[in-house]
């Protein structure tokens, strides 16, 4: 297997005998177009960018961003002459006119690093492609002509990597084209991984509050507090009592997990990945859990159900069991902040995306949070709580019972990564 590129080069200024749109500094989806493509590649593991400016015109200034923390310490500079260097070391090559989903860079590094051939693309897309050096410096040469960049390629032969979930690439030309390249760009924040509820209730609304923060110095973080403050002013409304305060307040949990899908696209979209976020989303989730079934618990006992509360606090102490181990697995073993970071348990992120579980696949999807907040709600609008605290124990229990299984099932492995440490 073949080592990655730790360069890349940003072909920017003249490309097919025009300049290239957009500029290196115009914004695109909140950020700088010359940083959004250098956070792309260092991403996918390059640590050396150099933007190729090729222009009668002077290169812009790109000073302000060189130092921006998401780039993690990976340099940034500008330079007008094709870099040197000798040997067959890989080149990550870049188009500074195309717009394309955050993942090409990392599905071409992909195919370059499994296949033996001389230069590898993600399918579909021309935005980017990896190349030894040497034919790095012909397309690099080639670029600035009409048509030189694609008949340089055209004579390689090219390893395709498989596209990412959602995939684009597109050439913009104008404002208006830059606009609609960002609605695209924003819609493929989706996962292959969201649930049921997620895909096709949850992200039509929270994409759009995506689109209208993007250019705001709203943060993920921001929103995740704010969507905990929803959920427990929720638990807190359900506790009084009555049906009203059961709708509305199961009302205000379900808000808070629509709009907990903006924390993660916000992340994308921006690349304001952190550890602390993925703590913070965790527990913000497992707390609103905690605080809705305590209201519906109080609720119920308020109504005559007696035995309601004590029987939550029993399936809430099994919830606590679960999610501490959890929160303890992806600490130690896993290094995450996200549940789905652990490999072999039924919500990891491996899991839900694998071609052949169909079935187990989609009985997952019904357990995740999305979609039972959202059957949830409706049995509260319903007027009936009762079945809301049973399922959610159902689950609960059910959960408890093949997580433990799980657990001991690959206690070796979980022994063989800590002994790795």
């Amino acid at each position: 297997m073949r080592a990655g590129p730790s360069e890349a080069w940003i072909l920017a200024g003249t490309l097919d005998g025009a300049l290239a749109y957009p500029a290196l500094t115009d914004e695109v989806a909140g950020m700088a177009y010359v940083l959004r493509l250098a956070c792309d590649l260092v991403h996918a593991g390059c640590t050396t960018i150099h933007v190729v400016w090729a222009s009668d015109l002077p290169p812009p200034n790109i000073r302000p961003v060189v130092t921006d923390p998401r780039l993690k310490g990976a340099v940034l500079a500008v330079t007008t002459q094709v870099p040197e260097g000798a040997g067959a070391d890989p080149i990550a090559v870049v188009r500074a006119d195309r717009i394309y989903h955050r993942d090409i860079p990392k599905q071409a590094v992909t195919a370059w690093r499994t296949t033996s051939a001389p230069a590898a693309v993600a399918e579909g897309s021309d935005a980017l492609v990896i190349t030894d050096r040497v034919h790095a410096r012909a397309l690099a040469t080639a670029a600035p002509t009409a048509g030189g960049y694609s008949a340089a390629l055209s004579g390689l032969d090219q390893a395709q990597g498989t596209p990412p979930y959602l995939a684009f690439t597109t050439q913009v030309r104008n404002a208006r084209e830059l606009r609609r390249a960002e609605r695209t760009l924003v819609w493929s924040l989706r996962k292959p991984a969201d649930g049921i509820a997620s895909r096709w209730i949850n992200r039509h609304m929270s994409l759009p509050i995506s689109w209208l923060l993007m250019r705001t110095q709203v943060h993920p973080n921001h929103v995740t507090i704010f969507c905990f403050c929803l959920a427990l002013t929720g638990g807190v409304v359900i506790a009084h009592g009555g049906y009203l305060a059961a709708a509305s307040g199961m009302l205000l949990v379900n808000l808070g997990s629509i709009i907990d899908g903006v924390d993660g696209e916000i992340a994308r979209l921006k690349f304001r990945f952190s550890r602390l976020g993925q703590w913070l989303d965790t527990l913000a989730d497992d707390f609103a859990n905690i605080a809705y079934i305590t209201g519906i618990a109080l609720n119920l006992r308020a109504a005559g159900v007696d035995w309601a509360l004590p029987f939550a606090m029993f399936v809430l102490a099994c919830f606590v069991y679960t999610q501490s181990t959890q929160y303890w697995l992806i600490a130690r073993v896993y290094k995450s902040g996200d549940l789905a970071a652990i490999p072999w348990a039924y919500q990891s992120h491996d899991f839900l995306t694998a071609p052949d579980v169909g079935f187990k696949k989609t009985v997952a999807k019904m357990m995740k949070r999305d979609f039972v907040l959202t059957v949830f709600v409706v049995l509260a609008l319903c007027g009936t709580l009762t079945p809301i605290l049973i399922a959610f124990s159902a689950g609960c229990l059910s959960f408890t019972v093949i997580f433990t299984l799980q657990l001991l099932r690959n206690l070796r492995s979980i022994r063989a990564a800590l002994a790795q440490q």
